[in-house]
């Protein structure tokens, strides 16, 4: 085995913010030797105060690179943008072939495939590293999605597959899925989806504390007790959590809450890949909108013409709207990387994206060994729908769906992620759509051509009315 196929003996952990921290801490207790920089001098003193004497500080790059054995892997937790390209343009002078980069920021795939291009020749090797879980997950256990080279990946998995989460079934929620910026695509897709169905739940506590005019602590019960049967997750549990806070004075803390989403850029990102590769992945997107909706609080406020009024629905009905709400995000998010990876070439494994996100990762759900049993049934790069116990469990829940979102229509609520659901389920299990009228018009306004159903070719007609 040559030096450059070695796992590594050390690793290089420049950024040491919340999440740099607790990965160095997950990584100094799985035994891995840290040399480190960060170039906040607050942020240095409270990551020395919490990681191990054995640490070697340095006071920047060339330092780091000094110290650590050859070859080289140096794992950057910087903001995603701009900085992270001023590190890497730092380090470049002092790494060698061999050596590899890991970023394990929320970065666009489209800047790690740029930056990997970048490095072609140099013998530099980047790894995109997307990272799930939060503060928590980093401390003691993230879901872990690397994008690369699999030579590179084979020197740092070992590292990295002692600190990741485990499933039940003891798997390491940890994996190459891809070639390029496959890893941090992924992780773009896996926070669409997470926004999809936090924006469903949100509409949920809204149907029943406005609605049905639930008190938190009943909503707190409802959520708990959902988090038992098919929609058991880790955004369900900790639901309940939010709904049940107080603040000081005893009253609900939500209640105080501003009502202003805010947002990092991973959902448009992910909106901006649907759009880009021609994938209808439309509860992901509206989630995106709803936040900007909520943003617009000054004109919410004028324009506002009274509460929306209660509704007739029952418990089980709000349940199936979720389930389906949320099983329709995850299948739009599946699409998606399947649509990427068609396009780039990447090699993704869409049974291995399940596996990794079963634990570790906000995304953590029993919908994953599911959704993975799915992936094993469809045809290469299709539709998981097109698994019989998918769209068994979509049918399941669609009456549900259908009630939910009229009731809350009629009465006056937005529902953005439960109504884009419904659309998206009819307009998918429809045979024939009316797309056949707005190719008459194109071709009418604009002699953009259109097919016939009863012979080949591209036409064009005279849509005069004759």
């Amino acid at each position: 085995m040559s030096s450059s196929e070695r796992p590594i003996g050390a690793l290089g952990l420049i950024g040491l913010g919340t999440m740099g921290r607790n990965l160095a801490l997950n990584l100094a207790d799985h035994g891995t030797p840290l040399v480190v920089w960060e170039r906040d001098a607050d942020l240095a003193a409270l990551a020395r105060e919490a990681l191990p004497e054995t640490t070697t500080w340095t006071d920047g790059p060339v330092e780091l690179a000094a110290a650590l054995p050859a070859p080289r892997a140096v794992l950057l937790m910087v903001t995603a943008g701009p900085a992270v390209d001023a590190v890497i343009a730092s380090l470049r002078p002092v790494l060698e072939p061999g050596d590899v980069i890991l970023d394990g920021g929320n970065a666009d795939a489209r800047d790690t495939a740029r930056r990997q291009a970048a490095l072609v020749g140099s013998g530099i090797d980047l790894i995109g590293l997307g990272v799930s879980g939060g503060e928590e997950g980093a401390r003691f256990g993230p879901a872990l999605m690397a994008g690369g080279s699999r030579k590179a990946w084979a020197r740092v998995a070992p590292a990295l597959t002692a600190i990741a989460a485990r499933a039940p079934d003891g798997m390491p929620c940890c994996d190459l899925l891809g070639s390029g910026a496959a890893g941090h695509f992924v992780k773009t897709v896996h926070n669409g989806i997470e926004y999809a169905v936090m924006q469903a739940l949100a509409e949920s506590y809204d149907l029943m504390r406005h609605g049905l005019g639930l008190s938190p602590a009943a909503i707190g019960d409802v959520f708990e007790r959902w988090n038992t049967g098919p929609l058991q997750s880790y955004l369900v549990e900790i639901a309940a959590d939010v709904v049940r806070t107080r603040d000081s004075d005893g009253t609900p803390l939500l209640d105080k809450v501003v009502d202003r989403a805010g947002q990092k850029g991973t959902g448009r990102w992910a909106s901006f890949a649907a759009l880009d590769y021609g994938t209808p992945a439309a509860t992901i997107a509206e989630a995106v909108f709803a936040r900007a909706v909520s943003a617009r609080a000054g004109d919410r406020r004028a324009l506002a013409t009274g509460s929306p009024g209660p509704i007739s629905l029952n418990f089980d009905e709000i349940e199936r709207a979720l389930r389906a709400s949320t099983l329709a995000a995850f299948v739009q998010g599946f699409d998606l990387i399947a649509a990427a990876d068609s396009a780039e070439g990447w090699g993704v494994d869409r049974v291995a994206v399940a596996r990794v996100w079963r634990a570790g990762c906000i995304l953590r759900a029993s919908l994953l060994d599911r959704l993975a049993d799915a992936a094993r049934q469809a045809p290469d790069g299709a539709m998981l729908l097109h698994a019989a116990g998918l769209m068994s469990e979509m049918q399941d829940a669609l009456p549900g769906l259908r009630r939910t979102v009229s009731a809350a229509a009629l009465a006056g609520y937005a529902a953005p992620a439960m109504m884009s659901a419904l659309s998206w389920v009819d307009g998918m299990t429809r045979a024939r759509v009316p797309a056949d009228f707005l190719q008459g018009l194109r071709d009418r306004f604009g002699a953009h051509r259109f097919e016939r159903t009863d012979r080949p070719g591209s036409f064009h007609a005279d849509w005069s009315g004759s």
